[in-house]
């Protein structure tokens, strides 16, 4: 008897010893030595209501909430980008993704998580001070329509707090994690006077953390090949291979024209500032290169030999001349390209 006493109290204290060592592991995913891991971007629609469904039971509540509906009136008529990041910030990568946006003069919104932003105040710090602007995706990425209305309002307030108290500003926008949202989530935006704003281009990014892959995702779901389109792009600032596509993905924006909005006033009026002051620009070992013009680079040498003319008549006893008293080099100089 006392014998299995024993091996019981043995596997009770291993299935104590598991269950500790598991919940440990989930609570260090994010931490600053691990590599940038998302915090379970699996698809979670389950039961929930559609769009149509919600936006139909009150057209007074559209106000607070931009479905992918309202998005693509907004931005998909016209080549209008709105960029947006999940799931940070992050010490490996949220830097370099801001010192990409600045050298562009580009503003963003970056949709945070309460448990990231407590961590990294400093990033948090900076993506304000850059002018960008700070949305609320929950404290630790929950799905918010599967909990109940005090749960909910723990995830979004605890989050708005810590922003808050880093930046001196609460955010105005919400992006409920997985796009999970019902009724009472948006019946709770409505009282803490949010937004909320879901996505209408979504890479993928946090699937294949694949650089070739998200930019082959932008260019089909943009249709950057054919009949082009803007949206709202759904990146995560938690990804290497992200940093990796954000250069390329705006060289080839920007060669097809298109606007990068303005993240604090996306909706835009004709006498607003609506967009970016200043279109994305190319830059080293882009793999979009501009056609070269000759003309700019002021150099007369450089233009008369890249600059296509009307071939000149030389005759050849004049280049055996040239050549017989060593100064054909000098002859073919003056003649072709006009140097003296």
């Amino acid at each position: 008897m006392r014998k299995k006493i024993s091996q019981f109290n043995k596997v009770l204290a291993l299935a104590v010893l598991l269950v500790c060592t598991l919940n440990l592991a989930w609570a260090t995913l994010l931490t600053e030595d691990s590599v940038a891991v998302d915090p379970g971007m699996a698809e979670a629609e389950l039961d929930l209501e559609t769009e149509a469904q919600i936006l139909d039971e009150s057209l007074a509540q559209a106000a607070i909430y931009f479905s992918r509906p309202r998005l693509v009136s907004l931005l998909g008529g016209q080549r209008k980008i709105l960029l947006t990041f999940d799931d940070g910030p992050h010490p490996r990568t949220t830097p370099h993704i801001l010192d990409i946006l600045k050298k562009r003069n580009l503003k963003a919104i970056f949709f945070v998580l309460g448990l990231q932003a407590e961590k990294y105040p400093q990033i948090l710090k900076r993506i304000a001070d850059e002018g960008h602007e700070i949305g609320n995706h929950s404290y630790n990425h929950k799905n918010l329509a599967q909990l109940g209305e005090e749960m909910v309002r723990q995830q979004i307030d605890r989050t708005n707090s810590i922003v808050e108290k880093i930046t001196g500003r609460k955010p105005r926008f919400l992006r409920p994690p997985y796009g999970a949202l019902n009724k009472q989530l948006i019946r709770i935006c409505q009282s803490e006077n949010m937004s909320i704003m879901l996505w209408t281009i979504d890479p993928k990014d946090w699937q294949n953390k694949n650089e070739t892959e998200i930019l082959r995702n932008l260019s089909r779901q943009l249709g950057l090949t054919g009949k082009s389109h803007g949206g709202a792009v759904l990146l995560h600032d938690i990804y290497p291979a992200t940093v990796k596509a954000l250069d390329p993905f705006l060289d080839q924006i920007s060669m097809l024209d298109y606007q990068v909005a303005d993240a604090h006033n996306f909706e835009g009026s004709e006498t607003d500032s609506f967009w970016a002051s200043t279109e994305p620009g190319l830059f080293k070992n882009s793999p979009f290169k501009r056609k070269f013009d000759p003309a700019l680079s002021g150099n007369n040498v450089l233009v008369e030999m890249l600059v296509k003319k009307a071939p000149v008549e030389i005759s050849s006893m004049a280049m055996l001349k040239a050549n017989r008293n060593h100064e054909l080099l000098v002859f073919l100089a003056h003649h072709r390209f006009g140097v003296n």
